[in-house]
């Protein structure tokens, strides 16, 4: 069941709030900058709210869990830089 708090927002406002979703939403045919509810624009287009939230934060998950797996980046001069 999706969050009731998300229930009123705009689609523009959710957008603002969390830019991650865009992409998602775009791929969902839903305009990021539209004024409805985010639960009516998931409605008209054929995604329930539940299932629109679920594939955005599955989406967000992945995307970190990547971030996290890649190495960190190698200083060429770490020898100049003594740990304290």
């Amino acid at each position: 069941m999706y969050n009731n708090s998300f229930a009123q927002i705009s689609v523009e406002k959710f957008a603002q709030e969390l830019p991650e979703a865009r992409a998602y939403l775009r791929e969902a045919r839903i305009d990021s900058t539209a004024r409805m509810r985010l639960v009516d624009a998931a409605m008209a287009a054929s995604v329930t709210p539940d299932e629109l939230l679920a594939q955005i934060d599955a989406r967000i998950r992945r995307q970190a869990r990547k971030a996290a797996s890649r190495p960190a980046p190698v200083m060429e001069h770490a020898e100049e830089f003594e740990l304290v």
